[in-house]
């Protein structure tokens, strides 16, 4: 895990971890030169399977990068520091590690946690190359808060990239150009929304630094040499002036429809619906396409409703 100001909502990630039912693992915690009650929280944790480590801000790349390089056991797995693993989360990516050979990372589905509870899980694809294509054409296949790896692996390709950007889109690029990607279709991970980090500025942001990582991968999949980020945004530039219209408009979009996922997991209908429809007119194929995984997967939920109600032997889910 790595930390930059990660209260108040550090605490239940880490209480998270220590509530699996998996419990022989090494946890470590990277501070990434947090200026709030971070601190003092890391101070007071005294379990030791916890190894906490201090670094000036350098970015989560740096720091995760740090962290790695003090991780022995043969599975990584990565945690953000506002998210929530549920108690099964290391125990099932484990077994499925154990008994899956060729596959170099095991994501999970996961759900989106806000004020008012647990929303809906996103239907993520559970195959290598569904999810694979999906990254390469900017579109979320793994959830990396949700992510167990091979330690091998991931040390043999030098971990995550040296820039200050977003890490994780070419991290798993890499890792799926070596082996195979799988997420268990299971709900492992609740990942935290609120409308204060959702802005229009971090998705701009976002969006160029995972155009950055498909680039890089496209190129090397080409055997063409590769581009420094500075080059690449030089590039992008040029570009004619609708291209980047219309990414603008992808852009705006994206930030609509993850606040509007906020306020609704907020309970505000009234903001939250009304953004849905604006970001479905500012982008339609791409928000059709994130409505369509919501609708599936509430399919597929009743559907296995319907299964368990017809089986007496069939367990419980939570």
């Amino acid at each position: 895990m790595t930390v930059f100001n990660g209260m108040p909502y550090l605490v239940d990630a880490v209480e998270s971890i220590f509530s699996q039912t998996f419990t022989d693992f090494q946890f470590v915690i990277v501070n990434d030169g947090s200026d709030d009650e971070t601190n003092s929280y890391l101070s007071s944790i005294t379990d030791p399977r916890v190894e906490i480590l201090h670094q000036e801000n350098k970015g989560t790349a740096a720091a995760a990068n740090y962290g790695l390089s003090l991780c022995n056991g043969e599975f990584i797995a990565r945690m953000d520091a506002d998210d929530w693993a549920l108690p099964q989360r290391l125990e099932l990516q484990l077994e499925f590690m154990e008994s899956h050979p060729d596959v170099g990372i095991v994501g999970s589905q996961v759900a989106p946690l806000g004020k008012c509870g647990v929303g809906n899980s996103l239907n993520l694809p559970c195959d290598h190359d569904k999810i694979f294509g999906s990254m390469m054409e900017g579109l979320h296949g793994m959830a990396h808060s949700s992510i167990m790896m091979r330690g091998s692996l991931i040390r043999q390709l030098g971990g995550y990239w040296p820039y200050r950007l977003i890490d994780d889109w070419d991290m798993m690029l890499r890792m799926g150009e070596v082996s195979a990607l799988a997420n268990i279709d299971k709900v492992l991970l609740h990942y935290r929304v609120h409308a204060g980090s959702l802005n229009g500025s971090s998705m701009r942001r976002m969006h160029l630094h995972i155009s950055f990582a498909i680039d890089r991968a496209k190129r090397r999949q080409a055997g063409e040499p590769m581009l420094e980020f500075e080059r690449f945004v030089e590039i992008r530039e040029q570009r004619p002036v609708w291209q980047k219209l219309a990414e603008s408009a992808h852009i705006h979009a994206l930030a609509q429809y993850r606040l509007a996922v906020a306020e609704l997991q907020s309970e505000q209908k009234l903001k939250g619906y009304p953004r849905l429809v604006w970001a479905a007119v500012c982008s339609p194929s791409r928000t059709v396409h994130r409505l369509g995984r919501i609708v599936r997967r509430k399919i597929s939920s009743k559907s296995d409703k319907s299964t368990s109600a017809m089986n007496v032997d069939a367990p419980i889910s939570r």
